[in-house]
């Protein structure tokens, strides 16, 4: 592929980052869909089983938020390196990248496995719970490494625009988890009944055809050097020092559903078990906010090392409308809608009283979270993951643990509300920091109202003259 024929570099910004989000949000659907999957199925074994998933995936996604941060980094910097016109060093990068992650996360995954208990122990998690942690983790953590090498294979290979392969293998991974779920927990036909360790082995399984699939897509896309170059170590050491931060950063995210497990874990594990449900059907939620964030840091990236700002000004606008208009649509759905979907997974009427609760509180934030998430996306392909990181830990340690921790104190309603409300914080802190970006690039949208657009759309969807 050319400098004239990527798109990235030259078709039209929306269309573009539509057509790189479209196929990323089908992907992250069905991944995130296995989490749903599991809730549902685990939830029809009690509330014990639906606790200790609860517990697992926030110390789960605290382990694969480190290689999504590598994942950022990688992507990034081989973006930036296609977008100069360098895609030779670019496959030296993506091959180096990956040998290091396997062997990282083999250390990182058998290190967490030896101390489940201790861990999960600091989280809360009482006697009754640890015991099904330790089987559902146990079996989890083996199977890891094959998800992170698909999850960095799958940065790398959006660096250079591709995107709908990779995403529809993480959808077929997705299918393979929801069969093997129903057959391995329940015991259908000659397969054993396993309950929640069924749920754990199907997760494992199709981690491992997604190793299989991206492995054979980046040889497909010739993106494997069979020897590489002596400078590509050079750059490696561009990706560690971009992922110092980018990683740091993901860890923060889940940071804080752990830190809001720890302090509902003192109102019982009804409310953990509710939380866990809510949390895993706004993952789902919000895949389409997801998709675009992660379609605007290789974009952004690509044209940063192109140097066409009048591109990445497009974007940001993009980007800010999409964050404000999915995130009215989930508020409005889920508010409505959110205590029905909550009964398909417990019939216990307090998990479903604060699943709907949950809802008509922080999915009013939605749309100010999607913003933090496409601020910290565009720093990291302005080649700014030091400004990623301030803006997380500030929203984080800052904003949201105080006001949650605040709220805890007061009752189950104030931590809902202290973590939407940390959210519009952390918006308003995000904005500020972006116009600061976009002045020191002297950007001519730094001086725009950011609201004017959206004036701009409404006025067009009522048939008004736009000004």
């Amino acid at each position: 592929m050319n400098d004239k024929e990527n798109s990235m570099l030259h078709a039209p910004v929306n269309k573009t980052l539509m057509r790189m989000a479209a196929p990323i949000t089908l992907g992250m659907m069905s991944t995130f869909l296995f989490q749903i999957v599991d809730t549902y199925f685990v939830g029809k074994l009690g509330s014990a089983e639906l606790a200790a998933l609860a517990f697992s995936s926030t110390a789960y996604m605290m382990t694969v938020s480190v290689f999504i941060g590598l994942s950022v980094g990688v992507s990034s910097v081989v973006a930036k390196t296609v977008g100069s016109g360098n895609r030779e060093q670019a496959k030296s990068l993506i091959t180096i990248s990956l040998i290091m992650v396997l062997l990282l996360s083999v250390v990182l995954c058998f290190g967490a496995r030896a101390a489940i208990r201790p861990m999960f122990a600091a989280l809360g998690a009482d006697g009754n719970v640890l015991p099904l942690i330790q089987i559902y983790m146990g079996i989890l953590f083996l199977s890891l490494p094959f998800l992170t090498v698909g999850i960095v294979g799958s940065g790398a290979v959006r660096a250079i625009g591709v995107t709908k392969v990779s995403e529809i293998a993480f959808a077929i991974s997705g299918l393979i988890n929801l069969v093997l779920d129903y057959l391995l927990i329940f015991g259908i036909g000659p397969f054993p009944e396993l309950g929640l360790a069924g749920a754990a082995w199907a997760t494992a399984l199709s981690f491992l055809f997604l190793f299989l699939a991206m492995t054979y897509i980046l040889l497909r896309h010739d993106l494997i050097a069979l020897r590489i170059a002596r400078d590509a170590f050079g750059g490696l050491l561009d990706i560690l020092k971009f992922s110092v931060s980018t990683v740091s950063m993901q860890v923060l995210i889940p940071a804080t559903g752990m830190f809001t497990t720890f302090l509902l874990a003192g109102y019982g594990s009804e409310a953990v078990a509710a939380f866990g449900i809510a949390n895993r059907i706004e993952t789902l939620a919000l895949v389409g906010i997801f998709a675009v964030s992660m379609s605007i840091t290789p974009f952004i990236a690509q044209n940063f090392g192109a140097e066409r700002h009048d591109r990445i000004d497009q974007a940001i606008i993009f980007a800010g409308k999409s964050s404000f208009y999915l995130g009215l649509v989930l508020f409005v759905g889920l508010a409505i809608f959110g205590p029905t979907i909550a009964r398909i997974f417990s019939d216990d009427p307090q998990v479903v009283r604060f699943v709907g609760l949950y809802f008509k509180v922080v999915a009013a934030a939605y749309g100010f979270q999607g913003i933090v998430n496409m601020t910290v996306a565009i720093f990291n392909g302005m080649q700014m993951p030091r400004t990623s990181l301030k803006l997380m830990a500030i929203r984080t340690f800052l904003i949201v643990f105080p006001l949650l921790y605040i709220g805890s104190l007061l009752g189950l309603m104030w931590v809902l509300i202290g973590l939407a409300l940390g959210n519009v914080l952390a918006a308003l802190y995000a904005a500020r920091l972006m116009r600061q970006a976009e002045r020191r690039w002297d950007c001519p949208i730094a001086n725009d109202k950011p609201w004017t657009e959206i004036r701009n759309d409404v006025n067009r969807l009522l048939g008004k003259r736009v000004i």
